[in-house]
């Protein structure tokens, strides 16, 4: 089991050895994970596999919640209305969790990144049929992205759909234990797509404006 862990670590550093300098805590909840499912899979004893995926996923995805939810709700916070947004934001978040704790079933588990990129996707969606940038403002408030505001709402859109389908692919592709690999890599793989779609959106538009 130790042998598997150490490969399992091995196999995840791999992946990042070619890419830019990323904070740390990107990494904490994968490494938990891949650290939590073979323990709890020993500690549990044979026959309780899903049980130990389930509680090993869920340590994770509060790791990850404790982690990005000061930078996810910063940006929806409005004036006198912290605390309520933040009681609101923090129920949301912890919400899929106590489902998935309840249904006890990895496949939900494996799909709870499905439904969380659809929904993103439908609110970007939505933002697009309206003609407005709202979301995409809250998140690239930047002066200088603030005229690509309506090209990132539409390539966010593509963005989500393309990840969900990317998680259905893998989920009936790979065995859970592997899934859990590709989970675990997931945020630094998004926070790398996203970068090089914002590099890409501000080099369309200045080229399109050098062009008039």
């Amino acid at each position: 089991m130790l042998r598997h862990i150490a490969e399992s670590f091995r196999l995840f550093l791999d992946l990042f050895q070619d890419l830019p300098p990323l904070p740390r805590r990107t990494f904490l909840p994968g490494a938990v994970l891949l650290l939590a499912y073979p323990l709890l899979s020993v500690l549990l004893g044979t026959g309780e596999e899903e049980q130990a995926f389930v509680t090993a996923f869920l340590l994770a995805m509060a790791v990850r919640i404790g982690l990005r939810f000061e930078d996810v709700a910063r940006p929806l916070m409005r004036p006198g209305r912290q605390a309520r947004t933040a009681v609101l934001l923090l129920a949301v978040a912890l919400l899929p969790l106590a489902l998935l704790a309840a249904a006890g079933e990895m496949r939900w588990c494996q799909r709870l990144p499905s439904f969380y990129f659809l929904l993103c996707g439908g609110l970007y969606l939505s933002d697009m049929l309206a003609d407005r940038t709202a979301l995409a403002r809250r998140f690239w408030p930047q002066p200088e992205m603030q005229g690509h505001l309506a090209a990132m709402t539409r390539f966010m859109v593509l963005f989500s759909l393309s990840f969900v389908l990317l998680n259905e692919t893998m989920i009936r592709s790979l065995d859970p234990s592997h899934w859990l690999l590709f989970w675990a890599v997931l945020p630094v793989l998004s926070h790398t797509v996203l970068a090089a779609l914002r590099e890409t959106v501000l080099g369309l538009e200045d080229d399109r404006d050098t062009a008039i």
